[in-house]
């Protein structure tokens, strides 16, 4: 039985920390993450914030950064390819991979991380919760569900709710048409968030609905 969990997370020793701290209305969201190596994960983000230059200052200041860069860029957002330090970095993704856990959603701000997972099961997600207090990490759960009956009975346990928004507002508006009767800006507009945005969710939202339904 999966369990999924909403919570935030928040330390200078997590990867970006430093930088969250310095600069707490940046907002970043986790495109996805992998590693070759597990020690120094690969992480591809994407930042708003109001001076990009301070922000890629600041990248260069913070001991959780190896390396990073620009890959790509919208009207309001920047996508940054980041490589993870070999320093005393909370080893975050390590651990939850090693419990066979899985990151659903993850976004920055206010200088908190606000985390969605998904693990196989309770004891899978106390070892990571007390991994995170051995590290010293500030976490504050806000949901606990069962992954397995949320699927069966309705969609809005695993999709976000902000994946349900976008999808239900494109169908309304005809967006999922041949042809189609709207635009990605008309419902980036109609939500308030650049076209990237909107359609990195549903992009996300329209994979969960394949996994759940068709795999």
């Amino acid at each position: 039985m999966s369990l999924l969990a909403e919570f935030e997370a928040a330390s200078p020793n997590l990867v970006l920390g430093p930088t969250l701290e310095a600069m707490p209305a940046v907002t970043i969201d986790l495109e996805r993450q992998y590693a070759v190596d597990p020690e120094q994960p690969v992480a591809f983000c994407w930042v708003r914030c109001a001076e990009p230059p301070h922000f890629e200052a600041t990248l260069t200041t913070d001991d959780t950064v190896d390396s990073f860069d620009r890959v790509g860029t919208t009207d309001e957002w920047a996508l940054y390819r980041i490589h993870r330090s070999d320093s005393d970095v909370v080893g975050a993704y390590r651990q939850w991979v090693s419990v066979g856990g899985e990151l659903l959603e993850c976004r920055a701000t206010d200088g908190r991380w606000a985390v969605e997972m998904r693990f196989p099961d309770r004891d899978a997600f106390t070892a990571y919760h007390a991994f995170l207090e051995d590290e010293d990490v500030e976490f504050e759960l806000h949901r606990l569900a069962d992954g397995d009956q949320a699927r069966r009975v309705r969609n809005r346990e695993f999709l976000t709710e902000s994946q349900r928004e976008a999808l239900v507002l494109a169908h309304e508006h005809g967006f999922f048409d041949v042809p189609r009767n709207t635009t990605l800006a008309t419902i980036a507009d109609s939500l308030d968030i650049s076209n990237q945005a909107v359609s990195e969710r549903l992009r996300r939202g329209q994979g969960r609905l394949i996994d759940e339904y068709l795999l």
